[in-house]
C-alpha cells in the first residue's frame, strides 16, 4: 500500500467515523426529544456532548440568531431554552452530517476528473 493510498484509506475511515458518530447524537436528541416528560438531566447531558464535539454550533446558532443582551448559562436557562437549544444541535447535526456527504460527493468526485486529466480513460458506454 502506497502512502498515498494509506492517507485515503484513513480519511475514508475518518469520514465513516464521524458520519456514524453523528448519526448517533441524532439518534439520541431523537430519543430524548420524544420522551414524555422529557428528562432535563438528558437535554444538558447532550447539550454538553454535542457543544464539546461541534462547539462551532455555537458560533453559527449566534452568527444567525445574533444575541440580544447578555446569554445565560446552561444551568440558569428554562426547560423550554434548554429543549429549544437541543431542537438547534438536531437540525445542525443534521445539516452538518449532510454537508459532509456532499463534501466528500464533491472531493471525491474532484479526484475522479482529475484522475481522467492525468491519463485515465474514461468509459462512454
Amino acid at each position: 500500500m502506497t502512502e498515498k493510498e494509506a492517507i485515503e484509506l484513513f480519511e475514508k475511515a475518518k469520514f465513516l467515523y464521524e458520519q456514524a458518530d453523528m448519526e448517533r447524537d441524532i439518534e439520541n436528541i431523537r430519543y430524548i426529544l420524544s420522551q414524555n416528560p422529557i428528562n432535563m438531566n438528558y437535554v444538558i447531558e447532550q447539550i454538553n456532548i454535542v457543544n464539546s464535539k461541534h462547539s462551532e454550533n455555537i458560533k453559527i446558532f449566534n452568527i444567525i440568531f445574533p444575541p440580544h443582551g447578555n446569554s445565560i448559562p446552561l444551568t440558569l436557562a428554562s426547560d423550554e431554552e434548554r429543549i429549544s437549544d437541543l431542537i438547534w444541535k438536531l437540525n445542525y447535526l443534521q445539516a452538518k452530517k449532510k454537508g459532509k456527504t456532499f463534501e466528500e460527493f464533491r472531493k471525491a468526485m474532484k479526484n475522479t476528473a482529475q484522475e481522467k486529466q492525468n491519463g485515465g480513460t474514461m468509459y462512454h458506454g
